[in-house]
């Protein structure tokens, strides 16, 4: 995790300070350059994992954290719902490789304020950040028509049937994480783990860990790399 010093002079007493939480490290440097187009932004503190994001939360209390999605650890889906139950004042943008599937539905309702994709440009992410921050929800453009249109024929993925708990547990999984390891890190007991994993399985109609990956794969929850 990195954090940078607070600036001294106080005319910088109104520039929005971001966090940006990522496990590759070449999207944190783009989107670090993109928000560098904003004199009123500033990158305070970067992370590349779940528990990292809230410790930076928690540590240095920016106005807005962007975040992805799948990494070591605990998911995106865990962080923004701890956030949410802890009232924290940060707001956060979730930025993904796909913006098909149950993600921005369910990632909105779980306490998210924006969702973009990761080919989202420098003119969208600071504008997203400055309207998040403002209190109010920043939606793509293409991913709201989806969901509309979604809405509209009634089109659902498999994984809308899953809860946001349930779907972070599932990511865990499909990353090769062992339960022992889910029960830790969501500071819950195994049993209660193999009671998350059952109901996945079922709700999803998988029967493997292999199944449940490819799964997670082919909605684009998961890279391959």
């Amino acid at each position: 995790m990195q954090t940078w010093p607070e600036p001294n002079d106080r005319t910088t007493t109104m520039t929005l300070r971001v966090a940006i939480v990522d496990d590759h490290a070449i999207i944190r440097v783009g989107f670090r350059g993109m928000l560098a187009g904003d004199a009123g932004i500033d990158v305070i503190a970067e992370g590349e994992s779940g528990e990292q994001a809230l410790q930076i939360v928690r540590e240095s209390d920016p106005d807005v954290l962007i975040l992805d999605i799948s990494m070591p650890g605990i998911s995106g889906v865990e962080v923004t719902q701890r956030m949410a139950r802890s009232k924290s004042r940060t707001r956060v943008v979730i930025v993904t490789m796909h913006s098909d599937g149950p993600l921005p539905k369910l990632l909105m309702e779980a306490g998210a304020s924006g969702f973009l994709t990761k080919n989202c440009s420098g003119e969208t992410l600071r504008r997203a950040v400055r309207t998040v921050a403002a209190g109010q929800r920043f939606i793509d453009h293409d991913i709201a028509q989806r969901l509309a249109l979604a809405a509209t024929s009634g089109e659902q993925s498999p994984l809308d049937r899953l809860t946001a708990r349930e779907l972070g547990v599932a990511l865990m999984l499909g990353r090769g994480v062992r339960s022992v390891d889910i029960a830790e890190r969501l500071h819950i007991s195994e049993k209660t783990v193999h009671t998350y994993k059952s109901r996945i399985y079922d709700k999803l109609d998988v029967e493997t860990e292999s199944a449940l990956t490819l799964m997670l794969l082919r909605y684009g929850l998961l890279t391959e790399a």
